[in-house]
């Protein structure tokens, strides 16, 4: 419990009009001390029921980069049965929280909080705060609400230049992609639903068959690289992996398929997206394990 500058006021006022009271034997400040004090007491139990009874969710994004601000989501749920929560500050760790001007009881609220990360890393969520000025402001409780979540932090992407490979990986050139594109090879016709370009109509098939047809085209990637993060550019490790995850969110950007040689094993290039969050994750762990 912290107190605020207008509880510290109330307190003193409330000493103050006791030791007149006392001094004087006057029975009117006798009850005016008592009223200060029973609603003192009111105000407390209010307080201190409102911050109970209180369960917390958090879930960490799939992206997080450290030094960068991202949003974690929070669903708080009030499990009293009679009672609603009000105006409750959810804090939790990275620097970040949540407010909530009212939780009904027997339901839940869901919200955002700014988190920073300053180290790549594992991280792990085991506790937030959850405080209220409710119901005057004089007195600012607070509870701690367990919470068991992990989380990856990346290594925030640093620019560098050019794509360090490993040897038998240098040479670059094209191949056939399985995702749709307009340069590739054929690979299907099917009916021109206005979206597509001109080029890409089949004047032929569609002439045959009284309807506009076009040709379903592959898409052309570049060759695949593997990246070996101890041989990236950089002045230390720090570094060679930020650069590495530059690299890896510059080429799978480009539908270029990439993969990683890192602790005595290769990852084979892939282009999806579970993918680059799997080279991610063994960059922000490379050097712990």
């Amino acid at each position: 419990m912290r107190l605020t500058r207008p509880g510290i006021a109330y307190i003193a006022i409330t000493l103050l009009i006791g030791f007149a009271a006392v001094n004087t034997g006057n029975n009117l400040l006798y009850l005016i001390v008592s009223a200060l004090l029973g609603f003192m007491t009111v105000s407390g139990v209010a307080g201190w029921l409102n911050i109970r009874g209180l369960a917390l969710q958090v879930r960490l994004p799939d992206e997080i980069y450290a030094s960068q601000e991202t949003f974690a989501y929070l669903v708080i749920a009030n499990r009293k049965r009679f009672v609603p929560s009000f105006l409750l500050r959810v804090a939790v760790e990275g620097g970040g929280w949540a407010d909530f001007s009212l939780v009904e009881r027997q339901s839940d609220e869901a919200g955002s909080a700014a988190i920073r990360f300053s180290r790549r890393g594992i991280v792990t969520l085991g506790r937030a705060v959850v405080s209220s000025p409710f119901p005057i402001n004089f007195f600012v409780r607070s509870t701690v609400l367990p919470l068991d979540v992990r989380g990856v932090v990346f290594p925030s992407p640093l620019p560098c230049a050019g794509f360090p490979v490993l040897p038998e990986q240098a040479g670059r050139g094209g191949r056939e992609s399985l995702s749709p594109g307009y340069e590739g090879e054929v690979d299907r016709i099917s009916d021109y639903t206005g979206t597509e370009p001109f080029r890409l109509i089949h004047w032929r098939l569609s002439a045959r068959h009284g309807s506009l047809k076009v040709k379903g085209m592959t898409a052309v990637a570049d060759e695949p690289i593997i990246l070996d993060p101890d041989r990236l550019p950089g002045s230390d490790r720090e570094e060679r992996l930020r650069c590495g995850v530059w690299l890896v969110n510059r080429a799978i950007r480009a539908n270029r398929p990439v993969g990683l040689s890192v602790g005595g094993r290769t990852i084979p290039p892939d282009t999806s997206r579970a993918h680059r969050l799997r080279l991610l994750t063994e960059l922000a762990l490379h050097g712990f394990r």
